[in-house]
């Protein structure tokens, strides 16, 4: 049997970090690690392939090649999803479909043989035992949220690591918070769900043997849903980190409670965390009430920025507007606190209504919806696919407003420096030099932010008080670069 496993295109989004990956010379941020998840599942004596097509085109001859077709995605990704379900359909391809696209939408999709709804650990080997059968049903319900013991590792030899900047892994599932507008909770449900630490190491083991050496985002709903399952693997994360003399650095996500868990924190900072996503969403207490986000209502969000901040992890945040009980003034309202917390990567979208959510069902009852989300909330705001309580042309051109003031330039730059006076570096075994491909991309920065760019004086600004002040350097190139991907994102959106 042979398998084509095929990643859709994601469209020119903030998240997808474009404008910065050619400094970089990479093609895309992350590999797709629930197909390669799902290659490793696929039985042995098969043969596999898979087409990320942020990194390469997909051929008719690849369709052709294959028996069957697999395809998961996000709904951001849709457009990309029905030009490659059209595709196939012209080769007579056999499609089998999953992920949270099509498992929320899946009535709604045609050109799909086989739907896997749900975590596939489960339907995965009833789908191949029913296909050996040739009795193969159109469509697979996951019957429970399965243990993750029964995960494989992702299979990394169908990639080639230097078309990204970062690998993915997960360690959980699910988040003990349901937000009314998160569809976390309908996919993965309240209860987080571990791998064994050992297991999670193992994978570590992978990559490290694969020859990967740099970033690895941790991409768990919320990486402190048990603290006591996060304490059991940062203990040997750190351990296996100290041993292999860092070879990694991570990410991951997180809610605002980390800033209580002191223990995880110096954990965290040992074991060489540099980022962690953490979605504050509004300073308005009106509106975290609202939309039932407990775990930020009560608190000093400012402190515990800051609080992380100072155990050497930058706080990435996310950020919405158009809440029902948004204040007039929401808009000056975040910019004074993203600028106040020096967040410098403040992902800031308008509220899209997600199926699968309870913000949907609230909608729906109240006649408000208008139809399903693109699943871009950034530069797809004028398609709200709700009525929102504050007036529709106000809400779009506050939010656009608001994110060309957060990342012209000179303020992107002046948020970087006031993070840097609240980050205190961790310093963690011997040092990773800098790679040939991070050297590169240094002084293609130079040249390119710093020479040829029209705002190169806020550039070079940025850049000497960043030397000046023992700020380190290649963090603060990797900001300009990043800043350079959200300032001309803004300006797509903008007009501009």
């Amino acid at each position: 049997m042979k398998t084509l496993l095929v990643y859709p295109r994601y469209p020119d989004t903030f998240w997808g970090f474009k404008h910065a990956l050619d400094f970089i010379s990479a093609k895309s941020a992350f590999p797709p690690l629930g197909l390669l998840t799902v290659a490793s599942m696929v039985p042995s004596d098969w043969e596999k392939r898979l087409v990320d097509l942020n990194v390469e085109d997909l051929t008719d001859s690849d369709i052709k090649w294959a028996d069957l077709v697999f395809v998961s995605a996000m709904t951001i990704q849709a457009q990309s999803v029905d030009k490659v379900l059209e595709q196939c359909r012209k080769a007579g391809a056999t499609v089998v479909a999953g992920g949270p696209h099509f498992t929320h939408l899946y009535q709604q999709i045609e050109g799909v043989d086989h739907f896997l709804l749900g975590e596939v650990e489960e339907t995965f080997p009833e789908f191949v035992h029913d296909l050996s059968l040739g009795q193969a049903k159109p469509v697979y319900h996951a019957p429970e949220f399965p243990n993750l013991d029964k995960t494989p590792s992702p299979q990394w030899d169908l990639i080639d690591f230097s078309n990204y900047t970062s690998m993915l892994l997960q360690y959980s599932r699910g988040c003990p918070f349901d937000c009314e507008f998160c569809d976390v909770v309908a996919l993965f449900g309240r209860k987080p769900r571990y791998k064994t630490p050992d297991q999670f190491l193992d994978e570590l083991d992978s990559l490290y043997n694969a020859g990967w050496r740099g970033n690895i985002m941790i991409v768990d709903d919320n990486f402190i849903g048990n603290k006591k399952r996060a304490l059991e693997l940062l203990e040997k994360l750190v351990q296996w980190q100290e041993e292999r003399g860092y070879p990694f650095f991570f990410v991951t996500q997180a809610s605002i409670n980390l800033a209580d868990q002191k223990e995880i924190l110096q954990l965290m900072a040992k074991a060489d965390f540099k980022q962690v996503f953490i979605g504050i969403e509004t300073p308005s207490s009106d509106s975290l009430k609202e939309c039932d986000k407990t775990q930020n209502l009560n608190r000093d969000l400012l402190a515990a920025v800051r609080m992380i901040h100072s155990y050497g992890m930058e706080v990435m945040a996310g950020f919405i507007v158009g809440f029902d009980a948004d204040p007039p003034t929401i808009f000056e309202d975040q910019k004074n606190f993203i600028e106040a917390a020096a967040i410098p990567t403040a992902m800031v979208g308008v509220l899209m209504v997600w199926y699968g959510t309870r913000l949907w069902d609230r909608m729906e009852r109240e006649g408000r919806l208008l139809g399903h989300s693109s699943g871009d909330n950034v530069l797809d705001v004028a398609a709200l696919n709700f009525e929102p309580k504050m007036d529709r042309e106000v809400l779009v051109s506050g939010y656009k407003n608001l994110l060309r003031r957060l990342y012209e330039p000179e303020s992107y730059y002046n948020r970087v420096l006031a993070f840097f006076k609240d980050y205190i570096q961790q310093k963690n075994g011997p040092g990773r030099k800098p790679t040939q491909r991070e050297l590169a991309a240094f002084f293609r920065i130079l040249w390119r932010l710093g020479i040829l760019d029209s705002n190169r004086k806020h550039f070079w600004r940025f850049f000497l008080t960043s030397l000046f002040n023992g700020y380190d350097i290649g963090m603060a190139a990797s900001f300009a670069a990043n800043g350079y991907h959200f300032w001309t994102t803004s300006q797509n959106l903008l007009g501009q």
